[in-house]
């Protein structure tokens, strides 16, 4: 996801392009929509300009006169005419320039040069979103730039330390936009890995004793913060941020700079709000593990291999005692006891016996598989030999019944009795 870095170095990348460039046209991929309302301008020559501040970037139109309006109007002062719109890059958002037959897939926003060039803004996911405003978003929703409003932003994180957020881990507070507008997931590990800092720990422990001012020499949080950022914006063919020429270059400079995120040899773990969490090995522990590795193969990623016993032909009907055997490992390492799964649990059997008028049933019999049950009554004068299915839970409700009711007499006719004790139709006749 482009973080703050990102996109202070998209709005340098867009000053580039339109300080050498005049633009025509405004165009929209598809259909106005909420996400992406219809812009309102229709000049037949403008200019852009755009400013970054944390995760948005403002882009200002201004009208470009033609030469004949200039000459006609010497006497009198020129004032364009303009129109802001605020950007926000979502997860997979950046700015493209290419020619106008060249045009990258999923260009959102395209603006057209005079000169057969086309100036994208290229979303292959569709969560990026732009308003018609002119002001930055609300207080309560994005703080201060830490990369270019840093004393701004060092002040209101240290006056709002009395706010219940400021209770929760460090790393899930250092995403909150409204107080670190900049951070991202990459930056926070970076940030406290750098610091060697326990990423759950309270942010107000963290925060409480920090002076006003904080040297180059020995940088807290808050500085190390804006360090990092600019460490990103500085970084030049990295891949990952955009290079004032608009190309990508090798993403190896990036990874190089890297020293925690994704790193292999580094732990990590999921916080409450279910972003992974790098950080150093001796953090986290006990906590579920996500990426076991950066290089992982993709048939060894995850942590939890189950291995499934082949059904065998011609199975003995009774369940035997089979023990289900899987390999489960915690983020310590130490083997986990599988669970013992419920159609394996072996029941003591006991014998069943069934008198009734006629007829004596013995058998031995395991619970766990009298789902359906088959019993054939030994033939005699008031029975035909017929085969009664019943479920098991009912047949032996009704055997309990039957040597109740019948008090071991073999020649009393045995009955039904209903919830309410009264005698119902016999069961067997």
């Amino acid at each position: 996801m482009p973080e703050g870095p990102e996109l202070y170095k998209a709005a340098t990348f867009l000053n580039h392009i339109a300080s050498q460039h005049i633009f025509k046209k405004v165009r929209l991929l598809q259909k106005p929509s909420d996400k992406h309302p219809k812009i309102p301008w229709s000049k037949p020559r403008f200019s852009l300009a755009g400013e970054a501040r944390g995760k948005e970037i403002r882009i200002t139109f201004s009208e470009v006169p033609l030469k004949d309006e200039v000459d006609s109007k010497k006497d009198t002062k020129f004032v364009p005419e303009t129109l802001n719109i605020l950007l926000t890059f979502g997860m997979a958002g950046r700015f493209a320039f290419t020619k106008t037959d060249e045009i990258q897939k999923h260009s959102l926003l395209m603006f057209d040069t005079i000169d057969d060039h086309t100036f994208s803004f290229v979303d292959t996911r569709h969560f990026g979103r732009w308003i018609l405003t002119d002001e930055w978003s609300p207080p309560n929703k994005r703080g201060p730039s830490i990369i270019t409003e840093y004393d701004l932003f060092r002040k209101h994180v240290l006056s709002s330390l009395d706010k219940p957020v400021f209770d929760k881990p460090i790393c899930e507070v250092m995403l909150e936009q409204r107080y670190f507008s900049c951070i991202g997931n990459y930056l926070r590990a970076e940030i406290l890995y750098r610091l060697d800092i326990d990423p759950y720990k309270s942010a107000r422990k963290i925060l409480e004793n920090l002076p006003e001012k904080s040297s180059e020499e020995n940088p807290d949080i808050l500085k190390m913060c804006h360090k990092v950022c600019w460490e990103v914006v500085n970084l030049k063919g990295s891949g990952k941020p955009y290079d004032p020429d608009g190309i990508y270059g090798d993403h190896g400079v990036f990874e190089e700079w890297l020293q925690c995120y994704m790193v292999e040899g580094m732990g990590n773990s999921v916080d409450k709000k279910g972003r992974t969490m790098w950080h150093s090995n001796k953090f986290g522990k006990g906590k579920h593990q996500r990426h076991s590795t950066k290089l992982a193969d993709k048939s060894e990623k995850g942590n939890v291999k189950r291995k499934r016993q082949s059904k065998k032909k011609n199975a003995p009907k009774l369940v035997e005692d089979v023990t289900v055997k899987s390999e489960m490992v915690d983020n310590t390492g130490e083997e986990m006891k599988p669970k013992r799964s419920k159609r394996s649990k072996k029941v003591k059997s006991e014998p069943v016996e069934d008198v009734t008028e006629g007829a004596r049933v013995k058998t031995e019999l395991d619970l766990s598989e009298m789902r359906d049950v088959k019993i054939k009554l030994e033939p005699d004068e008031s029975f035909d030999g017929r085969v009664i299915k019943r479920r098991s839970t009912r047949l032996k409700k009704i055997v309990n019944e039957n040597k109740e009711n019948s008090g071991g007499d073999e020649n009393k006719p045995v009955v039904r009795r209903n919830r309410r004790g009264e005698i119902t139709s016999p069961y067997f006749r």
